[in-house]
């Protein structure tokens, strides 16, 4: 009786095709994965948006970077918008005079809504979204005006024409057109606390504008900040505070109008500026943007 069977040649054709169909199908699975990340954490920003958004309904203006809440010195702009994204447990004992430490413990956990999908794991980050801080003091230029185009600003005791409430619907340039926050591949914690001018790092670095300080370590956490040379401030004097993400060739941004979306890597930096700033006309005319 007569055998049939696959010869060498034939199983090696076998061999070649399968690989070559895995070769082809592996690069779209993983496009595939990193679209729906892409998808979620456009979602999740959006969302955050719209906290930022209710927020500033219900406190007639925007939380700060940094911001006296409760009972307890200094909590970030995350803290502030908990109770409009579902987190009034973490809430309530983040504002508690003294927290027992295993319910703080538990309180800073690892949360979704401020962690982008296409982040990894393994870096344990607590934090992917930062806020808009503004610009840096530009040489020759005195520091006192950046707060004239600071979104988020340092929300502790200080003058009032500094760290003034800033109203969504007061933004000059509007809010379909101003980015509110951002990814960050850089960013730090969410549970920032700060006692005065000394933060939870041990980073007690400044950074005077004017008659306004803030702490460098908080900035570079929990916002980023713009300058009029690069879109993405690689070497700007401080250069973590900025728009990055683990996104190909895109970081998703949200708008101060509840909207979230793509924004390219290699934007025009003239593009970018109108962007991030609030008063672009204001700049022009003081710093010739």
């Amino acid at each position: 009786m007569k055998r049939s069977a696959f010869t060498l040649v034939e199983l090696l054709v076998v061999i070649a095709v399968v690989a070559l169909l895995l070769a082809i199908l592996f690069p779209a699975i993983i496009g595939a994965r990193e679209t729906s990340r892409r998808g979620h954490c456009i979602v999740r920003q959006r969302d955050l948006a719209i906290a930022m958004n209710t927020y500033a309904v219900a406190n007639n203006g925007l939380p700060g970077y940094l911001n006296e809440l409760g009972t307890t010195p200094v909590h970030s702009w995350a803290v502030s918008v908990f109770p409009m994204i579902g987190e009034n447990k973490r809430y309530e004992v983040l504002m508690k005079t003294s927290p027992a430490p295993d319910e703080v413990a538990q309180a800073i956990v690892p949360l979704s809504a401020l962690l982008c999908p296409s982040d990894n794991p393994q870096e344990n980050r607590r934090l992917n979204y930062i806020v808009n801080c503004g610009p840096v003091a530009v040489s020759g230029v005195s520091g006192d005006i950046a707060p004239v185009f600071t979104l988020f600003r340092d929300r502790r005791a200080g003058p009032i024409s500094v760290n003034k409430k800033v109203k969504i619907e007061d933004i000059p340039n509007g809010a379909s057109n101003t980015i509110l926050l951002s990814e960050n591949v850089d960013a730090g914690i969410w549970h920032w606390t700060v006692q005065s001018n000394e933060v939870s790092d041990g980073n007690k670095e400044l950074e005077t504008e004017g008659q306004w300080t803030r702490d460098k370590g908080a900035v570079e956490n929990l916002g980023f900040i713009w300058w009029k040379d690069q879109a993405f401030a690689p070497n700007a004097p401080a250069s973590k505070p900025r728009p990055s993400s683990m996104h190909p060739g895109a970081v998703i941004v949200a708008y101060a109008d509840g909207s979230a979306k793509p924004m390219n890597d290699d934007i025009d930096i003239s593009v970018y500026l109108k962007a991030v700033c609030v008063d672009s006309a204001e700049a022009k005319s003081k710093w010739g943007w």
